[in-house]
């Protein structure tokens, strides 16, 4: 299981974008996010494409989840604890490259998401 933003693990810093310009002001060791309701969210999806960045998406649906993983994202990222069991359930159907992170606010559930085959949580402080 993958987690993101525990303090006794490292991990990359996640920087909220709206825009492709956004992304000027990046360091490459970082991973892009966005809501997958923004503007022009398809180019931004396929710029990071283009340019190899790593990407996350904050998905508000299965047919989200399903276009953002043949759009390359790294982690597709849920809130709702039912679209991320049916996030998981196509995922591990379609072997998604993609990984699925449930966004968390402390390390309670993280528990019950392994044993329900979540591939990870990401802490939602690091997302602000």
């Amino acid at each position: 299981m993958i987690i993101i933003g525990h303090i006794a693990i490292s991990y990359n810093n996640f920087v909220k974008i709206k825009d492709i310009d956004d992304i000027k002001h990046t360091k490459a060791s970082e991973v892009v996010w966005f809501q997958s309701n923004i503007d022009n969210v398809y180019d931004v999806a396929k710029h990071c494409i283009e340019n190899d960045i790593s990407y996350a998406v904050l998905a508000h649906s299965l047919n989200d989840v399903i276009i953002f993983a043949n759009l390359k994202a790294s982690f597709i990222m849920i809130r709702e604890k039912n679209l991320v069991e049916n996030a998981q359930k196509v995922a591990n159907e379609y072997f998604f490259d993609s990984k699925i992170l449930y966004i968390i606010n402390d390390e309670s559930s993280i528990e019950n998401l392994a044993m329900l085959g979540i591939d990870g949580v990401i802490f939602n402080h690091i997302l602000n």
